[in-house]
């Protein structure tokens, strides 16, 4: 874990400026992250809509009308700097279509075929994570990753109870992504390239269309483009499937990622998670997330903490303070690494 305090709390608005000043400069490790600010006006735009949703969460009056999708940013502050040093999110669909590949027995039994649809699906939505090269190799990917889960179980009486993550398939040097020519590119061939396609489709969901109710042959060339998890991509996905996610045989039809489906109340962090008043101590201390309770005011922070015998959750005071926790604040715990 690092050394500094590192909280992740859903964005503000004041944080939309910051929030850009560090996606701006990464163009190369954000491909196929469709999900993140793209602009600063996107960046405004997303906190603002961040800042709303919370508030519905926490009075209790969130809802999601057929076809509707609601967004919460998370931004991992440095506690030390006050600067983020990396970004998440979650997207809470309701009965929206979701474009998926599957792979299925062809119709006259002679082999596989990939066929396209697009159904409306009711889902909480893992959106893309990035975290700062400095950052990086400090165990912070875990609080990112895992952290927002944290806040989902407070409000999951409000949400979509499926939790579903598109992971990002191969991607070749050039950016491209190989199993657009294999698929996509034989149904849509104005976006000559998958980045083309992928702007498209953010841009207007109506494209989406273009790509629904097709099946093409899987070959050599589709078995190697597809299903495969990108490098950068991989320590989310085994962090995600340590939460009891998996699989589900739908693949992203641009870059031929897998999707990955799960139940909130089963996930590993909502097993392990338990409650109680904050005091500050070592004893008893495992690498541990704790999370604020309160959704209003809603951090997790990646720390050695402890369960005391009367069901108190002891942190050492010092990592509590960076985060303006006081005692007897009421907070969530869950072991990290299953203990």
């Amino acid at each position: 874990m690092a050394s500094d305090v590192h909280a992740l709390r859903p964005a503000r608005r004041a944080d939309a400026e910051a929030i850009w000043d560090l996606l701006k400069e990464a163009t190369a490790d954000l491909i196929g992250m469709g999900s993140l600010p793209t602009s600063l006006p996107d960046a405004q735009q997303m906190c603002a809509e961040t800042a709303d949703n919370v508030a519905a969460l926490a009075t209790g009056s969130f809802e999601l009308a057929e076809g509707q999708k609601r967004r919460i940013f998370f931004v991992l502050m440095n506690t030390a700097t006050d600067r983020p040093v990396g970004v998440t999110g979650v997207t809470f669909k309701r009965l929206v279509p979701n474009l998926a590949v599957q792979v299925t027995t062809s119709r006259d039994g002679q082999g596989l075929v990939m066929v396209s649809t697009s159904v409306p699906w009711t889902r909480t939505e893992l959106d893309s994570s990035y975290l700062a090269p400095e950052a990086r190799g400090q165990g912070l990917g875990v609080l990112l990753s895992r952290g927002r889960l944290m806040m989902l179980h407070p409000v999951h009486r409000q949400i979509p109870a499926t939790i579903a993550s598109h992971i990002r398939g191969r991607f070749d040097p050039d950016g491209s992504a190989p199993f657009w020519s294999c698929f996509g590119a034989h149904f849509a061939p104005q976006w000559t390239t998958s980045g083309q396609a992928e702007l498209a489709l953010a841009n207007d969901a109506a494209e989406l269309d273009r790509l629904a109710g097709h099946r093409l042959p899987v070959t050599a060339i589709v078995l190697e483009s597809l299903g495969a998890v990108n490098a950068a991509s991989l320590p989310a996905f085994h962090l995600l499937s340590s939460e009891g996610l998996v699989p589900n045989g739908m693949y992203d039809p641009i870059d031929g990622g897998p999707t990955l489906v799960g139940e909130l109340n089963a996930t590993t962090s909502g097993q392990r998670r338990n409650h109680g008043r904050l005091t500050f101590g070592k004893q008893g201390a495992t690498d541990s997330l704790v999370s604020v309770v309160s959704v209003d005011r809603f951090q997790v922070i990646r720390t050695a903490a402890g369960v005391g015998p009367s069901g108190e959750v002891i942190v050492d005071g010092s990592t509590a303070n960076a985060i303006g926790l006081a005692p007897d604040t009421l907070v969530a715990i869950a072991s990290v690494d299953g203990t």
